[in-house]
């Protein structure tokens, strides 16, 4: 008796509360819809296509007859969904215009309704991403792809940060659906797999320079980036030259170190260089080289050199040094990860002949009334005392002195060389 009770009781309490559910959703209505990228612009969302969610201001706003109801975000599924109080006819709109056009700005719903979906427009970009193996631009069946991903990185309308990236199919074809904004295509580095860009056969490919190519804003959406590549072979050449050209140069003397680097493979190179038994002072160098802080004998080439170039380098340098017997110019055999394919012809040397000032005695023509002489006269070995043009025992002693100078530079200088 007491279990029939129980069970009358609860009934009567639930019935009550399930009425109420009932005529609680009698009441409301709820809307929902889909952010999608349309590609093909035919207002519907079709396979492949990709949805827009949730994160930098993606949601809807919803209006009654006289006041804003709220605003609705989507969630990671591209998704919203919004529960309103039935009665007003709401306009939903889309509250996301900057970054994305559409062609359906906004839903009137005055009953529940899950289609109301909101397709959008950016930039489609797409292309093809292998290894052309011919070099004639064109993907062949049996032409590999690779591993690497083509991305894409820049700034949105509204400001913010926007990256993304994907991998290429079978067939070497890629694609990106892209907001509007201030974007650049960036090619992957591929230095692993001994692959560089190929040179640029059209106005589709990636710059082989820099690996990347802007995003046009225009009213053309869709546009095409090829990252083709080539198996990578680096080689840089390098010849010297010395200005003026001489025997023998004296201490103290400038000369210009002339470097021809000539870039014979077929990837752009920016080579970095060094100057080997280095044993002189470097004046000034073009402007087409940096050096490593700290080092006067160790430079880099500001701008990549193109297959089939040549980049002239001058070094203006100081000698100072006697034992200086060689002028030796090497590029290294490493550039951006890839070897150089011929180490033969990354070294240049020239051989070099530092000598001391001249000190030899002179000889001059003096004349004495009545009668004319000639008289030799003794170097004055820089001197302007005269004492010299009397031939006395002064000689001796300055001829001494030359020879104690001579040692005490050579001292010198193998002195500076040690500590260099």
């Amino acid at each position: 008796m007491k279990k029939i009770f129980a069970v009358a009781m609860t009934a009567a309490f639930v019935l009550p509360a399930a009425a109420t559910s009932a005529a609680a959703q009698d009441e409301t209505i709820t809307v929902e819809g889909l952010f999608y990228i349309d590609r093909n612009g035919d207002n519907a969302f079709n396979e492949g296509e990709s949805v827009r969610a949730n994160g930098n201001g993606v949601a809807i706003r919803v209006q009654g007859s006289t006041e804003l109801v709220g605003t609705y975000p989507t969630g990671p599924d591209g998704r919203y969904k919004a529960v309103l109080p039935k009665g007003p006819k709401y306009t939903i709109s889309n509250i996301d215009m900057t970054d994305y056009s559409t062609t359906k700005v906004a839903h009137g719903a005055s009953e529940s309704s899950s289609g109301l979906d909101f397709p959008l427009r950016g930039y489609f970009l797409n292309g093809f991403t292998f290894v052309d193996a011919n070099g004639d631009g064109v993907k062949q069946a049996d032409e590999k792809t690779h591993s690497g991903k083509v991305k894409v990185t820049g700034r949105t309308r509204t400001g913010a940060d926007f990256s993304a990236e994907t991998a290429a199919g079978p067939d070497g074809a890629y694609r990106l659906d892209l907001p509007m904004g201030t974007l650049n295509v960036v090619a992957p580095g591929l230095q692993k797999d001994r692959l560089t860009l190929a040179e640029p056969k059209s106005d589709k490919d990636v710059d082989w320079l820099t690996g990347t190519r802007a995003v046009p804003e225009s009213a053309e959406r869709e546009f095409r980036v090829d990252l083709r590549y080539v198996n990578a072979a680096a080689d840089i050449a390098l010849e010297s030259a010395l200005s003026p050209v001489k025997d023998s140069y004296t201490l103290g003397e400038q000369i210009d170190v002339k470097l021809t680097l000539s870039n014979k493979g077929n990837v752009p190179i920016a080579p970095t260089f060094a100057l080997g038994s280095f044993s002189a002072k470097l004046l000034s160098h073009s402007d087409n080289v940096t050096v490593r802080p700290g080092t006067d004998d160790d430079f880099a080439v500001k701008d990549k050199i193109l297959p089939g170039r040549q980049l002239e380098v001058t070094l203006k340098i100081e000698l100072n040094d006697l034992e200086y017997q060689e002028v030796h110019a090497m590029a290294r055999f490493i550039f951006d990860g890839l070897p150089d394919t011929n180490h033969k012809n990354n070294v240049a040397v020239k051989p070099i002949k530092v000598v001391e000032k001249s000190t030899a005695p002179t000889t001059s023509t003096t004349t004495a009334a009545p009668t004319t002489t000639t008289t030799a006269v003794v170097a004055q070995a820089g001197s302007k005392s005269g004492l010299a043009s009397t031939g006395a025992s002064v000689f001796g002693p300055l001829t001494l002195g030359a020879v104690l100078l001579v040692a005490g530079a050579g001292a010198f200088f193998v002195a500076r060389r040690r500590r260099s």
